[in-house]
């Protein structure tokens, strides 16, 4: 629209042709008559001067008034800037004057050119017309006119515009122009193409008219007229303004003709003069590249079309999918098929987009929330007589077998009123995998509940229910129900074919079971079994299960086959066999090979600096020479052992021997020293009571018995010299009454006994019954209180369990510093490998939950340390340390971590790191990486849904940071369609992000 502005006329008068004369002179009456004249005579700068000189000689106000008002009329006239205020002061101070129409007209006027519609609209609303002079009333008409038309108010300009196109010459022409202008925006376009074709001969009005006829021949259908016109037009006017306008309508106009090439041209060079443009318009350029095979720049036209408001947006939305596959980006079209899809505007086109969606879904594996089983049903529901019923069923069947949105497909089958057996056998095969998950999730009582339903369901998927067999084995060995987990490892490895990827696994957890009922025959036949089925010799499996034999064999005291496969398992694990040769070198000294025994010890610690059985190593050492009669090269063996491991739980046995040994060598004072270390260290243990009485013989050697009394004494009541007598009998009865199974009556023995002898030699024993009853009874109060007696005691017969289930009363009341120092002391005196990974991943959980990142880190290499480390627990280290170095800054190392525990999606800590790898890319701006991450994980897929929905919120981000709104907006309305979780926090995500992209 071309404004039209008609700026206030300034009138230049001739100076006066009057004499001047000496202003002592003139009278005031006639400076008044004389000022006023010339106003008249629109001489408005002499009229200025002499009415000024009025007013400084007379003293008649109304006359004054009077000239106030002709003096603002004229500096009105001659343009004076900024007299607004004046005016408005002249209307205070003359309330009453009959000038007030004027003044408001000139204050209006003023404000009309400053552009102040609203202020001018109320001005010249204080002003009657009536009462302005004719000229006034023009300006006044117009002036009104232009401001309601700048305002909106399009009928009072009309009705102005009118009055002054028939009346008024002076403004005839503008105002006939915005009349043709408004006629043409109320449709009204017989009123206006007159006007406008009258007007093109106009130079002023030309260019603006020519195009309004331009637009008119469009609207009229005339696409031939509209194409000339416009071509002239641009041809007449190649830097006008309208050439965008121009460019579109030339684009709509050869679309419509079936000149797609035209079409194209035209609607690209529209495109590059505008940052919003019409979506019908990019709805039809995008059919003319889809037309012309140019499916990338279809995609991109349809960016401004495709949404879900309306009928023209799940249009676009169904013509992208179909641009999506021509470039063979299925992601994308399973995205713009499912939004037209819910879309509700075209039933055909939501039937043709839900059809697509279902078949794309099934084809790629991707149904990251379920989606392809519940638009399978949503199909077969809404559109149960339509030509492609067939195929969305065969397309339901198989993508229940391959989802991991297991809850969803059961759910799916279980609204199925009549299940073929296709159907079936999927559900057996969903009950066995969700089985799968809910033990992977740690949920072992839901786990059991489906395999045994995968089990019960018949014969549908016979590979489904052996595995639920091999599973629910699995869970009933680890609640130690080993008749259980008997039944079924037998059943499953009779059933399955030795060329079954599991059947190894299945006979090496029947032979563990076996191993653990103490059935060895069995065991070992069990173990040989599966060393012979398993193809895999890099497994942990095979040399454990060498190993184990060794041991069968050892119960049998076949002491060569011992050896033998102890011998093999070093040589299939040469860097991680500790075990095998601790155990060779012990089978050695069976056979009295203590001369062997000895140097394969030597040979297994200068290996294994490190090993967890390092003491043993040299407790057993010190023994065969001790067999050797070698107790001088025996002691210094102890002593190291004494001094590099004093928390080790063959430390009091180590303290006895070398006391002994020192009394045997003739060193009595070194002997009492040893001895005493071992009462002071664990008084309540059965070395110590051996080195007690052991002290007796030594002192009677060296004829000291006072020094030994006094020693006893120093012990105090209830010591362990008195554990032959009243103390040990007491303790013994209510153990006796454990044993038998009378917890109650245990229980008041015990306390009885810890009333009488609260430090007696038994007291740490009784505190540890008592915690376990306690614990049992689920009283963790009274129970956490007689652990901690153990542990002070230091008692090494009770003190791992106890430090065990005292940490995990801490830990299960979030007393995390509490936990962690108890973790921290078993990590230091665990008696075997089982309870240091016990400590060392409490230390790690403890850490964690404390943000403690550098602990963290620490207790997770420990655990790393160990090569036997399960899976599991290996993950859990690597997911924690992950999160921890990535708070420390330490991005690449975090990323090793995660990456490892992403490999397995159906983990919940899995899913997460797929998250947080995104993430990490996402803030380093590798926004490829983050891309691929993100879509690499919605291919794997997870049954940890939350996760996968942040990481589709990364995705997003991502694109934003491109640039690339349209595709962060789709991605998170196809995520807010589809994600059935109720999550606050990730609702909040995705709304605040919706709105920032609309």
């Amino acid at each position: 629209m071309k404004k039209l502005l008609v700026a206030v006329g300034i009138i230049l008068c001739l100076p006066s042709v009057h004499a001047q004369k000496s202003a002592y002179t003139e009278s005031p009456g006639r400076l008044f008559s004389q000022g006023k004249e010339m106003y008249l005579n629109d001489n408005y700068t002499g009229a200025i001067h002499s009415l000024e000189e009025f007013k400084a000689k007379s003293k008649d106000s109304k006359s004054i008034q009077e000239a106030d008002y002709i003096i603002l009329s004229s500096m009105y006239y001659i343009g004076t800037p900024e007299i607004t205020n004046n005016l408005k002061d002249y209307l205070e101070k003359y309330p009453e004057t009959y000038h007030r129409n004027e003044i408001c007209f000139y204050i209006g006027s003023y404000h009309f050119i400053e552009k102040d519609w609203k202020k001018a609209l109320y001005w010249f609303n204080q002003s009657d017309m009536d009462y302005l002079s004719v000229k006034e009333q023009e300006d006044y008409a117009y002036r009104t006119a232009y401001a309601n038309l700048q305002e909106g108010n399009r009928n009072d300009a009309k009705r102005l515009f009118g009055l002054l196109s028939r009346n008024s010459k002076k403004y005839n022409e503008p105002a006939s122009y915005y009349l043709a202008y408004i006629s043409f925006q109320e449709g009204e376009y017989s009123q206006a193409i007159p006007i406008f074709r009258k007007l093109k001969s106009k130079g002023e009005y030309r260019e603006t008219a020519s195009f309004f006829l331009m637009q008119s021949s469009y609207l009229d259908g005339d696409l031939n007229g509209t194409i000339s016109e416009g071509q002239d037009y641009l041809s007449a006017y190649p830097n006008t303004k309208n050439a965008t306008e121009v460019y579109r309508l030339l684009g709509n106009s050869y679309y419509r003709l079936g000149n797609t090439s035209q079409a194209i041209s035209n609607y690209e060079r529209y495109l590059e003069n505008t940052e919003t443009p019409f979506r019908d318009d990019m709805y039809q350029l995008a059919e003319a590249y889809y037309r012309t095979n140019a499916y990338s720049k279809t995609v991109n036209a349809l960016k401004y079309v495709a949404s879900t408001d309306d009928l023209l947006g799940q249009a676009g939305y169904m013509l992208l999918g179909q641009s999506y596959l021509k470039i063979n980006d299925r992601p994308n079209a399973i995205m713009a098929f499912d939004a037209a899809a819910r879309s509700s505007f075209d039933r055909g086109i939501s039937e043709e987009a839900l059809y697509n969606y279902v078949v794309l879904m099934n084809s790629t594996g991707v149904s990251t929330f379920g989606e392809a089983i519940t638009a399978a049903q949503r199909f077969l529901t809404e559109y149960p007589d339509s030509q492609y019923t067939n195929n969305v069923n065969e397309a339901l069947a198989t993508t229940l077998l391959s989802t991991k949105n297991y809850n969803t497909a059961l759910s799916a089958i279980n609204n199925i009123k009549s299940p073929g057996r296709q159907i079936l056998d999927a559900k057996q095969v969903i009950l066995f995998q969700l089985g799968v998950q809910e033990y992977i999730d740690g949920k072992y009582d839901d786990a059991n509940r489906e395999l045994n339903a995968a089990i019960n369901v018949g014969n549908y998927n016979a590979a489904a229910r052996n595995e639920a067999y091999l599973w629910r084995g699995d869970i009933a060995y680890r609640k130690s129900d080993y008749q259980s987990a008997l039944r079924d490892f037998t059943t499953y490895t009779s059933q399955v074919s030795p060329t079954q990827e599991n059947y190894p696994l299945g006979l090496y957890n029947l032979a563990y079971t076996n191993y653990q009922l103490k059935n060895y025959n069995k065991a070992l036949a069990d173990f040989k079994k599966y060393v012979s089925a398993e193809k895999n010799r890099q497994s942990q499996n095979y040399p454990d299960a060498l190993n184990r034999i060794g041991d069968c064999y050892l119960y049998e005291r076949n002491f060569a086959q011992a050896e033998s496969y102890y011998s093999q398992a070093i040589n299939v694990n040469p860097g991680n066999a500790d075990y095998s040769e601790f155990q060779k070198a012990f089978v050695l000294g069976l056979q009295r090979n203590y001369n062997g025994k000895v140097s394969a010890l030597n040979a297994m610690m200068v290996k294994y600096p490190n090993s967890q059985y390092y003491d043993d190593a040299l407790y057993e050492k010190s023994r065969a020479l001790v067999m050797m009669d070698k107790e001088q090269e025996a002691i210094p063996v102890l002593e190291k052992l004494l001094n590099d491991h004093p928390k080790s739980n063959l430390a009091q046995k180590a303290g006895v021997q070398l006391g002994q040994l020192y009394f045997n060598t003739n060193n009595p004072q070194k002997s009492i020293t040893a001895y005493k270390q071992v009462v002071n260290n664990y008084p309540n243990s059965e070395e110590a009571r051996t080195a007690i009485q052991s002290l007796e013989g030594v002192y009677k050697e060296i004829n000291d018995i006072g020094s030994y009394a006094s020693y006893v004494n120093s012990l105090g009541k209830g010591t362990i010299l008195s554990a032959s007598r009243q103390d040990s009998l007491t303790y013994l009865a209510a153990e006796n009454v454990y044993m038998k199974g009378n917890k109650a009556g245990s229980k008041t023995a015990f306390d009885k006994y810890l009333q009488t002898y609260p430090a007696g030699v038994f007291a740490s024993d009784a505190h540890y019954y008592l915690g376990s009853m306690a614990y049992d009874n689920k009283d963790m109060s009274t129970a956490l209180t007689h652990f901690k007696e153990v542990i002070n005691s230091n008692n090494p017969k009770y003190i791992d369990n106890a430090l065990i289930l005292a940490s995990g009363i801490e830990f299960d009341n979030k007393n995390y510093e509490s936990a962690y120092a108890a973790y921290e002391h078993l990590n230091q005196i665990a008696s075997n490998s089982e309870n240091r990974n016990i400590a060392q991943l409490g230390m790690l959980r403890c850490a964690y939950l404390m943000k403690q990142d550098n602990k963290v880190v620490t207790a997770a290499g420990l655990l790393l340390e160990d090569t036997k480390l399960t899976a599991t627990v290996a993950n859990e280290a690597r997911f924690y340390r992950g999160q921890s170095l990535k708070n420390l800054g330490q991005s690449d190392k975090a990323i090793a971590d995660l990456k490892e525990v992403a490999k397995n999606t159906r983990t919940a800590s899995g899913a997460e790191s797929q998250y947080l790898l995104a993430d990490i890319y996402l803030k380093a701006k590798n926004y490829d990486m983050a891309e691929k991450q993100v879509q690499s994980f919605m291919k794997e897929g997870t049954p940890h849904e939350y996760w996968m929905a942040r990481a589709i919120v990364v995705l997003s981000d991502v694109y934003v940071a491109r640039g690339d709104k349209f595709q962060a907006r789709q991605y998170l309305e196809s995520l807010q369609a589809n994600y059935k979780g109720q999550e606050t926090d990730l609702a909040e995500m995705i709304s605040s992000r919706l709105a920032a992209l609309k």
